[in-house]
């Protein structure tokens, strides 16, 4: 009797066993339903052990450079009177709040002629765009917002005088704004697009795999062994080169310019730029201040003249980069000081106001010949400006720090 016991509390404990294992799995599947595939956990799923991290990544300019279109992240207004874009007298853009979205409504001589809705923003900071589908398509929208004059204006290359919904945006844009989407090849004579996008795929915003790696091994494991503090299947990042290093950055941060043999959804952290990109030869240069941070940077004597400095030295890629200029001026002087014979020739004539502001002398903004834009009524082009990362001695190219009053 008691064998036919511990045989019926053997059998009874394997079931509880292989479901309590079974239900594990099966968490683990649901947890980790990510569009990329199962070696993906999904950036949510890193706040478990990561969460102010985390936190502070969601804020990033990075984490937010495509989203969902909502007002709480389209910065223009939507109120009468601040909410047009005017083509002539019968031609305008309306931006409007409607029941089932916020859209850019074209009206022609009062009537109106089309209506498109923001379905997907790009970018957070300096300036917005926006996109909507269309048949596996997506289409950017004639007019943007920039921070800079708080204004709507003409998207980057649209014209001023006429409006066009039909700019089609391919995955290239995607590469570098989002960290997933999935096209499908139209073999159809009569298809409009070449490829069509997969909706459900899109993954907005620079994510945290995007620049770790796949993590689902990563999290299971240290699920399972809460105790352990050695980082298990993660690149770490500070163990990686400084060319691999400046490789995770230069994907997205070295111009537009190169001919590319690999998709950048495809890089991994540790991988070799060279293997994604064939470099084009730029025989002047100039290298425009949009996305070519890296280049730029390149072209620097406190770049060229140091063995460890990178991105990282002046950026935390877990937070949003800040706008207090004494901020990345303390950075400069981690390296240039009056103890080392190489501070600024100009810091006893300016005194203490030097040490708040190296930037705007030595990386001033300058206008993008990438990007402009044009504001309602008017056929002149408006600067979009962008601050160069080529570190320099720059002359009157920029306002000069005013000297501290005490040192006059």
């Amino acid at each position: 009797m008691m064998k036919k016991n511990r045989k019926s509390l053997f059998i009874v404990s394997t079931l509880l066993l292989s479901i309590i294992l079974l239900s594990r799995c099966i968490n683990k599947t649901e947890a980790f339903n990510d569009e990329r595939g199962r070696s993906y956990a999904g950036s949510a799923s890193c706040r478990q052990c990561h969460q102010a991290i985390y936190d502070s990544v969601l804020l990033s300019a990075h984490f937010n450079a495509t989203a969902p279109a909502s007002r709480k992240n389209i910065h223009g207004k939507f109120t009468a009177g601040q909410n047009e874009f005017a083509y002539d007298t019968d031609t305008k853009v309306v931006m409007e709040n409607r029941d089932s979205g916020f859209y850019q409504v074209l009206y022609i001589k009062g009537k109106e002629t089309a209506a498109h809705r923001f379905d997907i923003t790009f970018g957070l900071r300096n300036a917005q765009t926006w996109l909507y589908w269309d048949n596996g398509g997506t289409y950017e929208l004639p007019v943007s917002y920039y921070t800079s004059v708080h204004e709507w204006a003409t998207s980057p290359g649209f014209s001023s005088t006429h409006p066009d919904f039909k700019r089609l945006i391919g995955r290239d844009c995607f590469e570098c704004h989002s960290s997933n989407i999935k096209t499908v090849i139209n073999t159809s004579l009569t298809a409009e697009i070449p490829e069509t996008l997969v909706r459900s795929s899109l993954i907005n915003g620079i994510d945290c795999e995007r620049c770790h790696g796949p993590s689902a091994n990563h999290v299971n494991y240290h699920l399972e062994n809460p105790g352990s503090k050695n980082a298990m299947y993660i690149v770490a990042i500070s163990k990686l080169s400084k060319q691999q290093k400046l490789d995770m950055c230069a994907l997205c941060h070295s111009g537009n310019d190169k001919r590319k043999i690999e998709s950048r959804f495809n890089f991994r952290p540790g991988d070799t730029l060279a293997n994604f990109f064939l470099e084009n030869a730029n025989t002047t240069n100039n290298f425009d201040v949009h996305g070519n941070q890296f280049r730029l940077m390149s072209e620097s004597k406190c770049f060229t003249g140091s063995n460890t400095m990178n991105c990282s030295t002046c950026h935390d890629p877990h937070k949003d980069a800040t706008s207090n200029l004494s901020f990345y001026s303390q950075k400069c002087m981690g390296c240039h000081s009056e103890a080392s014979h190489n501070f600024c020739p100009k810091a006893d004539s300016l005194g203490i106001s030097i040490k708040n502001n190296c930037i705007d002398c030595h990386m001033p903004k300058k206008p993008s010949e990438a990007i402009s834009f044009k504001l309602a009524g008017s056929t002149e082009k408006s600067s979009y400006l962008l601050r160069t990362h080529r570190i320099a001695v720059y002359n009157n190219e920029t306002t000069p720090v005013k000297a501290d009053p005490v040192n006059k």
